[in-house]
This record gives structure tokens, C-alpha cells and sequence, in this order.
């Protein structure tokens, strides 16, 4: 697909819990999980069992964060969000942050950074014909804790078609 993407823990961690990073391995040439946020889901759980599905159909890095950019910095979010944008500035035009946290979002759009979510990931499985349809697998999501709008998702369901 030539695309890189540079994952935070929330879209690993409820992706890997709904059962649903082989799904989307495929999206990407390379996907990067920065050392930060390695660590945040370390602490909870370990990684490897993700790290490994996520790599089913794509190569998976680990890169270190040497500095958060400061206009990351100014917006005091996690360390994984914070290396997740500094690193996505850092690579510049050719990657896209998984985000699914708001205020991280709105960081990322502000600064003009590539972004998408689980959920939009999903969405881009359907259009490359990696999943039949996505209302299943955002179900799976929400049944393992995402929180979204349900306003936006009837949104996204009109533009998809289901």
C-alpha cells in the first residue's frame, strides 16, 4: 500500500483486544510504534502478542522519541501521543499518526499532521476490501471500551453505506 502509519496505545490496545490488528496489517508498508508507547501498554500488558499481529502483513518498528517538539510539549498530553506527533513531524509528509484521543486530534490537525483513528482505520479496510462491512467491527470496538460519538457514527455509516 506504500503508506506508514505511527501508532499510539489506545488504537493497538483496542484493536488488539477487539481482534482486529490482522485485519488492518495490511494497510500498511510499515507501521511504527514509538518507544513511549511501547511502554505505556508494557505496564499493563505485554506487547508482544499485538506487536506480532500487527506484523502479520506488514513490517512493524520500534523508534525511539529523542525530543518532543515543543509545540507537542505545550499541549501537556501522554508521552505516547506526544512522541506519536513529535515523531510524525519529525518523518513529515509521508506518515499518518493513529490517534483516537481528542485532544491529541486536535493537536495533530492544528499542526497539520497526517491523521486517522481505529475507527477510520476500519473504515479504510472496508474500501480496499479488507472487511465486508464495518458496523461489526466497530461493535467489536465499542464492545472492548471505545468511546465515541454515536451522532458521528451514524455519520460515517451514511457515508459508507451501511
Amino acid at each position: 500500500m506504500n503508506s506508514v502509519f505511527i501508532l499510539n496505545a489506545s488504537p493497538i490496545i483496542l484493536l488488539g483486544k477487539a481482534g482486529l490488528l490482522c485485519t488492518i496489517s495490511p494497510l500498511a508498508d510499515l507501521w511504527i510504534v514509538p518507544d513511549g508507547v511501547i511502554s505505556e501498554i508494557e505496564s499493563k500488558k505485554p506487547i508482544a502478542q499485538y506487536l506480532e499481529e500487527l506484523g502479520s502483513a506488514a513490517e512493524v518498528t520500534k523508534e525511539s522519541v529523542q525530543h518532543i517538539h515543543p509545540l507537542i510539549a505545550s499541549w501537556d498530553l501522554g508521552k505516547g501521543e506526544s512522541e506519536v506527533l513529535s515523531l510524525a513531524m519529525q518523518k513529515g509528509t509521508n506518515v499518518t499518526a493513529v490517534l483516537d484521543d481528542l485532544q491529541a486530534r486536535k493537536c495533530a490537525k492544528l499542526l497539520d499532521i497526517g491523521l486517522i483513528g481505529s475507527v477510520g482505520l476500519l473504515t479504510m479496510a472496508k474500501r480496499v476490501g479488507l472487511v465486508k462491512a464495518v458496523k461489526p467491527e466497530i461493535n467489536k470496538l465499542i464492545d472492548v471500551g471505545i468511546r465515541i460519538d454515536y451522532r458521528l457514527l451514524a455519520e460515517i455509516y451514511s457515508k459508507i453505506g451501511e
